[in-house]
């Protein structure tokens, strides 16, 4: 018996739906429906009849609006293949990817929300993305799950892990490679996994990703698509919002009905945010004193050097021994700084999957999407949304870095214009300097049109320094200048703070520490983000620094080379 519930995100649209093109009443509208095997949302019964969550919906719609529903077969990619093609005019359970926004068209109204998880034979032991490493897995071919964003192909991708995906037509197909051995792993969608999974051979691993919201998907070239989307979306949003409509009867007939029930906070959500700020706490805790290890390490090898070298003119002989013995501790010390790197890395990357989903419901909740909520649950599941914020920060912030440390992190360095890099970073910042009260103005030397960097790279550098710029300055402004001189380019962050002390200054780059205005004004902050930056710069083959006058402001500046 499962010991986990399955969850239904539905999401409403926030505003009333409006009337698109028309049919003659006198012309009957024939909708061709494409139909792949997915049980229980979408699959063909034993009578040879669309049947399924999916098909109830569209099949009520089609009631109401007196079309004719006409349900082509086939694999999932021939419908998608269909759909683009103009064969089919709507495509049931299909996520929303950019990418899929360009080929299909979709309507306002989210139908349904699923993930994905990994499935193993009993006994395989694979339960964390490590464990895929060297293995066989069977994905289903064209799905979201595999090719979508935050799919598994990324997922393996983002780890560096060597493994083979096996692609195939149906999700049968991946369970049954995966109970035959000819696949270590498989990987389908919760709701499919869930029904069919009931065996003593196959069980569900830890790797759960690639939460979606499902829609209804129509072809871009038929000229009945507007019709159907301004009515599909009409039917959707009134079915969610009455509690007995077909919408919910469905849900209870193909799903688990004990979820369709009044929002609350799940106890899996408060246990797991607990353990992930345990397990947060540990990581920085376990930096500190590995840190602290290496610092004991070194004074004791600088000791023994000292004494060796007094010795020399006596114990000559033991010269060689003093070069194996700071050899050895060398080689130690960077042993453990590899593996402290590596555990970060491996630890913030498990940590982030769950957290970014409880992010997501969580704010799925708090947007009343669920249902209406108590001003006591508001307040509650505010509290848990903004500490998932933080706690993903300072994760995000140990994962770039332990991937410095461990060497992994790559620079794709392009040629952008100026104008785009200030275009996704000043309006992110306007609303923070607004709050506060602050002037935000941006500078751009004459013939500076175009630079050659790391785009993201230098995007987090810039929000880093112009987040910390905002944070510490009360009243005044803050100004970003970008120019040009003797083959580079000079970005400087120019604000009107509180300033930083000399004797800060020097300081202001090492790891896990926050100086001056950070200390008086008990901002929150891990001490990474000036650390990264500096890490990014130099990665570019560039150089940071700052100058500041304590009470008078501070310049952060950095260089990078021309192409």
């Amino acid at each position: 018996m499962r010991t986990y519930s399955v969850l239904l995100l539905c999401i409403p649209l926030l505003c009333v739906p409006i009337l698109g093109a028309t049919v003659p009443p006198d012309k009957l509208v024939t909708v061709r429906v494409g139909i792949y095997e997915n049980p229980p949302k979408i699959f063909t019964d034993d009578k040879g009849e669309a049947s399924g969550f999916w098909p109830d919906i569209i099949e009520y719609i089609a009631l109401e609006e007196g079309w004719k529903t006409e349900y082509v077969h086939g694999s999932w990619t021939e419908c998608l293949q269909r759909l683009e093609n103009n064969e089919i005019d709507v495509m049931p359970d299909v996520a929303y990817t950019e990418e899929r926004n360009r080929t299909y068209e979709f309507p306002n109204e989210s139908v349904y929300t699923s993930w994905s998880t990994v499935y193993a034979r009993e006994g395989s032991n694979i339960q964390s993305i490590l464990d895929l490493e060297g293995k066989d897995i069977a994905v289903l071919k064209g799905s979201v799950n595999v090719e979508g964003p935050n799919g598994i192909k990324e997922l393996v991708r983002a780890f560096n892990i060597d493994c083979t995906l096996n692609e195939v037509d149906s999700y049968a197909r991946v369970l049954e490679m995966v109970r035959s051995g000819d696949a270590d792993a498989g990987v389908t969608s919760k709701d499919y996994g869930y029904q069919h999974t009931t065996d003593s051979i196959l069980v569900d691993t830890a790797i759960i990703f690639q939460p979606s919201l499902l829609y209804f998907a129509f072809s871009k070239d038929s000229s009945l698509t507007p019709h159907l989307v301004d009515r599909t979306d009409y039917h959707v949003k009134r079915m969610k919002e009455s509690a007995d409509s077909i919408y919910y009867q469905s849900l209870r007939r193909w799903f688990t009905p004990e979820l369709v029930a009044q929002p609350f906070i799940p106890r899996w959500v408060i246990l797991t945010l607990l353990g992930i700020v345990g397990l947060v706490f540990l990581l920085v805790a376990g930096g500190f004193i590995l840190r602290s290890q290496v610092t004991s390490r070194t004074k004791e090898l600088t000791q023994e050097m000292a004494r060796r070298k007094e010795a020399e003119e006596e114990l000559g002989e033991s010269h060689e021994h003093l070069e194996g013995l700071v050899k050895q501790r060398t080689t130690e010390l960077e042993q453990a700084n590899q593996h402290k790197s590596e555990f970060l890395a491996n630890m913030s990357h498990e940590l982030r999957t769950p957290l970014n989903s409880i992010i997501g419901y969580t704010r799925l909740m708090l947007d009343g999407l669920e249902g209406n909520i108590t001003s006591e649950q508001q307040e509650d599941l505010q509290t848990v949304y903004d500490n998932s914020k933080h706690l993903l920060s300072l994760i995000n912030d140990l994962l770039d870095l332990s991937k410095i440390e461990a060497g992994k992190f790559e620079i794709v360095k392009e040629e952008y214009a100026v104008s785009d890099l200030i275009s996704q970073i000043i309006p992110s910042m306007e609303k923070l300097a607004r709050d506060k009260g602050l002037e935000l103005t941006c500078t751009v030397s004459p013939g500076v049109d175009r630079v050659y960097a790391d785009k993201n790279k230098t995007k987090q550098i810039l929000f880093n320094l112009l987040g910390n710029a905002v944070k510490f300055t009360e009243k005044g402004s803050v100004r970003l200048d970008i120019g040009e001189r003797d083959g580079e380019f000079i970005f400087s962050v120019v604000d009107t703070g509180t300033g930083i002390a000399e004797q800060d200054i020097g300081r202001l780059f090492e790891s896990y520490k926050q100086v001056g205005p950070a200390r008086l004004d008990g901002s929150e902050g891990t001490g990474l983000g000036l650390v990264i930056s500096k890490q990014f710069v130099e990665l570019q083959g560039g150089r940071i620094w700052a100058e500041s006058t304590a009470g008078k402001g501070s310049t952060f500046s950095f260089t990078l080379p021309a192409k």
